[in-house]
């Protein structure tokens, strides 16, 4: 579900009603046994007025007003963060349950609109550790430029995958077997090879433990094979030549 609070901006002192106006309207859409994901952005040029960001009032009581207010970065996350808290109090107000949230700076079509986006979270919330199960607890996120963010995690996933791939393939050596290995053609293109195994496990760099130790199983087991497939092969032919 999307929303769009229209004559609004991060630093509306009444956001959290307009936003409780809307989800009033929208309640018969928020069943009771599900679990939502919650998403709020502003435009991202916004962060660049720093002279509102010192303007905004925080609550005395809140230990985030204690920052000098000279730090103006911590005072842009402190009143990010503030407006987060007031949006997520709207949907406990209305019963609506999240484990995730999030404020971000995004390319939106105006600087006067906030965008909410409401989805179901389906995501796995238990654990296990030490063979106890754990239940994970609310996350919430407070992102100024939601582009930033994404070319920052894109840039170290390539760094990430990159030495992945390269102690590997240092460590077969072939690039006949790693081809194999890889389910391609034969070739010696270290570009397609490197494609190839960024198709395969890439998620390696960022995903859930379960899905992390899914991608290794499935690597070791695949490596596995090849190897063996070879060692009975050169088996074979030592047999034939004596």
């Amino acid at each position: 579900m999307e929303f769009v609070l229209r004559n609004t901006d991060i630093f509306d002192p009444t956001l959290a009603e307009k936003f409780e106006t809307v989800i009033l309207n929208e309640s018969h859409q928020f069943e009771a046994e599900k679990v939502f994901k919650f998403i709020a952005s502003f435009h991202v040029d916004l962060i660049k007025d720093l002279s509102s960001f010192d303007r905004f009032i925080l609550p005395v009581s809140d230990k985030i007003n204690k920052r000098k207010k000279s730090d103006e970065k911590d005072k842009m996350y402190d009143v990010l963060g503030f407006q987060l808290k007031q949006l997520e109090n709207i949907l406990m107000k209305n019963n609506i349950k999240f484990y995730s949230s999030t404020i971000q700076g995004d390319q939106l079509e105006s600087t006067h609109i906030i965008k909410i986006e409401i989805e179901e979270d389906k995501s796995e919330r238990v654990i296990t550790k030490n063979s106890r199960k754990h239940q994970l607890g609310k996350v919430s996120s407070v992102v100024p430029s939601k582009l930033y963010t994404e070319n920052l995690v894109s840039k170290l996933a390539s760094e990430r995958i990159s030495e992945l791939y390269y102690k590997i393939f240092n460590v077969i050596g072939n690039k006949k077997i790693m081809s194999e290995i890889l389910g391609i053609d034969e070739t010696e293109n270290d570009n397609v090879l490197f494609q190839a195994f960024v198709k395969e496990y890439g998620e390696l760099w960022l995903t859930t433990k379960a899905i992390e130790n899914e991608l290794f199983d499935k690597l070791i087991r695949k490596t596995t094979e090849v190897f063996e497939k070879y060692i009975q092969e050169c088996e074979v032919n030592k047999d034939e030549n004596k």
